[in-house]
């Protein structure tokens, strides 16, 4: 667990007040694991949940669209259905996982972002004015952390509120 920067407001009791609370997930059954972590702050705080994702298109259809506009590759391959497919699936998840939180009493809305998924979380923060980001670190070291970036490591260090990472095994 990690907490960086200062929140706005504050308790009676000097304890910052969580009024606003971004939860960024992947889709992922790992990154859901944040889940009872900021309903249980969120229930403590009276917070609102802001549930966001991002969406990028896979690379691998970026690189078939590319490759099929070569000449004598055959037709060219629209990306556009299945990009509207990927942003479609990833609302219907937020709007699930939103019914879930709900259903626990916490006030939620959700957003899906088009774009990379640090610089869309480090957005959602600022527009939000969040007082915390909870999200899940896979916690990748060495070579992996180097090939695959690091979506927490980026949020860790643009993000304008204090940031709660859940460690998962995964």
């Amino acid at each position: 667990m990690v907490a960086t920067g200062k929140t706005s407001d504050t308790s009676r009791r000097g304890v910052p007040a969580y009024v606003r609370v971004v939860m960024a997930l992947d889709g992922s059954s790992l990154a859901e694991k944040a889940i009872p972590h900021a309903i249980a702050i969120a229930k403590l705080h009276g917070s609102e949940i802001s549930l966001m994702r991002a969406y990028s298109p896979p690379a691998s259809l970026l690189a078939a669209s590319a490759a099929s506009a070569m000449p004598g590759a055959g037709p060219a391959l629209d990306p556009g259905p299945f990009l509207i497919a990927g942003r479609q699936e990833a609302d219907m998840y937020l709007a699930h996982i939103a019914e879930r939180i709900e259903a626990e009493g916490v006030p939620v809305h959700w957003r899906r972002l088009d774009g990379p998924a640090g610089e869309c979380i480090i957005h959602e923060a600022k527009e939000w004015h969040a007082d915390l980001v909870v999200m899940t670190t896979h916690g990748r070291g060495g070579i992996g952390r180097f090939v695959m970036g690091s979506v927490a490591d980026y949020v860790l260090h643009h993000a304008p509120c204090p940031i709660l990472l859940i460690r998962t095994n995964g």
